[in-house]
Parts: C-alpha cells; sequence; structure tokens
C-alpha cells in the first residue's frame, strides 16, 4: 500500500463505537512489518484499541508486529493499560503484577472479537506463537485457548465458556455471527471482484496465478462455509489437494481432487471458478427446450466420475496425509460409491432469470433437469452456495434479485431496518 504524506499511524479504534470490519492487516510492499489499516481512509493507521470504559477510567490495549526469522509471520505483541479519564496511566504500589479484568461481559465479548480480528490473518499474523506467550484473567479466572481447530472442536470450546462464564447463548452467537459476517463479505467480495478483490487475495495470501487457487485457499481456510451449506454430510474435517487414484510406476496417473471431505463416508470436491460458464453462448440448432453444455463443465463431471472411480479402487490401501504429512487414520470411514460436488460458475452472472429472459430460463430449466437426473454428481454454482451460507448467517433468504442490489442492503442487520 502506498503512504500517504498525511498518514498517521498512532490512532486510537473504538470497539466500544465501531465494527472490526471497518479495518484490515495488510502486509507492507517491503514485507518487513505489518500494519492496521482503516478500510475507509487509507492515511489512517492503528496501534491501540479501546475495549472497555466506565465512569472513571479506560482498559487500552497497545498493538505491535514483530517478524519471526523462524516462521516469517508477524507475531503481535500486546500491552493492556487502564488510563484514567484525565489522561493518566493508572499504576499500583504493590508488587504483584497489575490485573485488568473485564467484568461485564460486553467487554469480554469485545476482547475475544479482537484476538478473533487477529486469528482471521493467522496466515500472517503468528497466532501459535502468541498463544504460548498470552494469557487473559477475566473475573471468572479462566484462560482458554483459542486454536486453529475444525468446525467440531470450536463448538466444544463454545460449550467450555458458557459453563465457566457468565456469557449467554445470545451473547455467543453474536461472537460467531460477527466472525463469520466477516468471512461472509470477502465471500461476496470474491464473488463479484469488487474493486479487484481476487486480485488483492492472491497477494496477500500469496496465491500462485489462477482464479481455482484462489477458491481453494478461501474454502480451505473457511471450511464451514462447504462443511455445513453443500447439502453433504457433516463433513469432520477436510484434506487440501489429495492424489485418490493407484499410481503407476512412474508415479503417474492418479486423479487430484481439491478437497476431499473425511466423516463417516468420503467425499469429493471439484473447485473450478466462478467465471467457467456452464452452457455455450450459442444453441446446437434443431434441439427443442435445451441448451448445450460446454467444455469447461462436461470436463468437470468427467472429472468427478474418474475420481470416485479411482477412489472406489484404491481407497482400502490408500494412505491419506494431512497438511503437516501426518497419516489419516481410517477407522470408521468408509468409501460406497462416494460422494462428489461439483462447485462451478455463477447463475446470476451467466444466465440471470429476474428480467424473464427467455433464453436465460431455458438454460437455469437445463441445469435443473440434468441435476435432478443426475445421481453421481451434485452440481453447485458459487452464488448458490453464497446463498446457502448466508442463510445460516443471517437466519434469513436473499431477495431473489440480492446479485444487483447495493452491499448495505444486503448485509443489514434486523435492527437496522
Amino acid at each position: 500500500m502506498a503512504l500517504g504524506t498525511g498518514t498517521s499511524f498512532d490512532n486510537l479504534f473504538d470497539l466500544i463505537e465501531r465494527d472490526l470490519a471497518e479495518i484490515e492487516i495488510i502486509e507492507t510492499n517491503a514485507k518487513d512489518k505489518c500494519i492496521i489499516w482503516d478500510l475507509a481512509d487509507s492515511d489512517i493507521a492503528y496501534n491501540s484499541f479501546l475495549i472497555a470504559r466506565n465512569s472513571r477510567s479506560r482498559t487500552i490495549c497497545d498493538i505491535s508486529f514483530h517478524k519471526s526469522s523462524q516462521t516469517e509471520k508477524y507475531l503481535p505483541r500486546l500491552a493492556f493499560k487502564r488510563i484514567a479519564n484525565d489522561g493518566n496511566i493508572q499504576s499500583t504500589k504493590s508488587r504483584d503484577k497489575v490485573t485488568i479484568k473485564f467484568d461485564e461481559s460486553e467487554d469480554a465479548i469485545r476482547f475475544w472479537q479482537f484476538i478473533g480480528f487477529l486469528y482471521n490473518y493467522k496466515d500472517l499474523v503468528d497466532v501459535e506463537e502468541f498463544e504460548k506467550s498470552f494469557q487473559v484473567v477475566s473475573k471468572e479466572d479462566y484462560i482458554l485457548k483459542f486454536t486453529d481447530k475444525n468446525e467440531l472442536e470450536k463448538i466444544q470450546d463454545l460449550k467450555e465458556l458458557i459453563g465457566i462464564s457468565d456469557l449467554n447463548y445470545n451473547q455467543l452467537k453474536t461472537l460467531t455471527f460477527e466472525n463469520r459476517k466477516r468471512n461472509l463479505k470477502a465471500f461476496y467480495y470474491l464473488l463479484k471482484n469488487i474493486r479487484e478483490s481476487q486480485k488483492h487475495y492472491r497477494e496477500k495470501f500469496d496465491i500462485q496465478p489462477g482464479e481455482e487457487h484462489i477458491w481453494h485457499h478461501f474454502l480451505q481456510n473457511n471450511d464451514w462455509i462447504l462443511g455445513l451449506n453443500a447439502d453433504l454430510r457433516f463433513i469432520s474435517d477436510f484434506l487440501d489437494e489429495q492424489k485418490v487414484g493407484i499410481e503407476n510406476s512412474e508415479g503417474r496417473e492418479s486423479p487430484k481432487v481439491d478437497l476431499f471431505g473425511i466423516s463417516e463416508f468420503t467425499t469429493l470436491i471439484e473447485l473450478k471458478h466462478t467465471s467457467a460458464n456452464i452452457f455455450k453462448t450459442t444453441k446446437s440448432k434443431g434441439r427443442a427446450n435445451t441448451w448445450d453444455f460446454t467444455t469447461d463443465f462436461i470436463e468437470g463431471i468427467s472429472q468427478c466420475l474418474g475420481q470416485k472411480n479411482e477412489l472406489e479402487k484404491s481407497f482400502e490401501t490408500k494412505v491419506f496425509l494431512d497438511s503437516e504429512n501426518k497419516r489419516i487414520p481410517k477407522d470408521g470411514i468408509d468409501t460406497i460409491d462416494p460422494k462428489a460436488l461439483l462447485l462451478i460458475g455463477n447463475k446470476k452472472r451467466e444466465f440471470p432469470i429476474n428480467e424473464l429472459d427467455n433464453t436465460n430460463i431455458l438454460k437455469n430449466k437445463t441445469l435443473e433437469r440434468f441435476r435432478r437426473n443426475n445421481r453421481n454428481i451434485d452440481v453447485l454454482t458459487f452464488d448458490e452456495l453464497f446463498e446457502r451460507a448466508y442463510q445460516i448467517v443471517f437466519s434469513r433468504k436473499l431477495d431473489k434479485n440480492w446479485y444487483w442490489q447495493e452491499e448495505n442492503e444486503i448485509f443489514r442487520e434486523e435492527n437496522d431496518a
């Protein structure tokens, strides 16, 4: 990010009045530091956060980032201080360490929202080292480590939090809602490529060229979107880019699936991109009430069928490894006519039916006929996946014309109506 002449770095972000969705952490072009920037004003950066306030004082957290020579990530260093309303830092004469409590539930929620904000940038921020070196003491005297866990483990942590704190269900739901709303907005921006979001995402996470790689990274790091919304059995874990067939003597001829879902039974997920068309632009002559599929679509279906066949032949002897190169135990996991999902294209972009265009309606019907008569492969478009994720987060359906609505209308909360 280019710095303006009026750039200011020494600023306080008010967590009481503002939303963490208004800021982001970005690594400098020199890759020597990362900075918390204001999304609305590129000349403003923040180095401290207001977490709590009462009639006498404010609780502030100062933050700085220091690059690790071992992980190449940035270790966050936090300093909490209580400042009187007259500006003086409060101190104690005791030899004991000063304890800053979050006595109110709202203060505790804001703190964990702040921690969740750092976890959203785990590819950039060294949260693992942060967990080893930082502990928080609240009025309940609990210590909660919220690590990079799968969906089921996160649910278990939330259950524990309910048992040891005075946070009720609605307050915990608020924490989950805010985090998933942020992820959902990122999904929306990538889907419509607003302000070249895909380019920004690729540069931010150093992703190789190709839109498929962007979606691969995003869905791998937000596995709840697929795990809860793709008409799949509950998936406990996703493995990244697994070879599912039997290799020949040269180590070839084994198809690779983008995401491999593990639960009681296996699931194969093949990712294409939002700009891939499902239908050809012109219809073949002599074919009434139907439309021709593109080569991208047919090849995607063929890939899924081939992966299913190869997995069934290789599963008993196949060794699957996770991202840390550790073997995945296959006890209790079977492969029987494995479920497969092809995620491709964008119906709203390619053949919108909001204006009742006859050609688009015909394409929509053709795709639906294919899906209803196809037993082996589920086909889902990215805009359909977004609609399902949206309903999970906001507990309401999107309007049929949401793709053409303003962003603030789509992401409005009920109390804003």
